[in-house]
């Protein structure tokens, strides 16, 4: 007798978990749909690019690719690290403005 009344309570105690169980997975599910459309309203909007700022990223890009096939050859192909870098047009480099650093003394020269 006391075998069933324990098996039956555990029994309840099971069903009260999964009911649980359930109600906090919908309300996740709930959350989880809340928050992804907060992050659509307050995404930024994309950004428009200028054909001078593309040549110079995917100049950059190419310059970073050729880097790492230095450092590792193993990762890229042969014929991707040889491939030619564009080069961005003069005027584009021309019109970035570079703040004037002071010269740094080097660690001989200071001491």
């Amino acid at each position: 007798m006391a075998s069933s009344q324990l098996l039956q309570r555990l029994l309840n105690q099971l069903h009260a978990l999964s009911e649980v169980n359930e109600t906090l997975t919908v309300r996740l599910l709930e959350l989880e749909e809340r928050v992804e459309l907060m992050n659509q309203k307050i995404a930024p909007a994309p950004l428009e690019m200028h054909e001078g700022d593309r040549i110079l990223l995917a100049a950059s890009d190419l310059r970073i690719e050729r880097i790492n096939g230095l450092l590792d050859p193993i990762q890229l192909p042969r014929e991707t690290a040889q491939e030619p870098i564009p080069e961005a047009p003069l005027e584009l480099i021309a019109d970035l403005n570079y703040e004037e650093e002071q010269e740094q003394l080097f660690m001989d020269e200071a001491a």
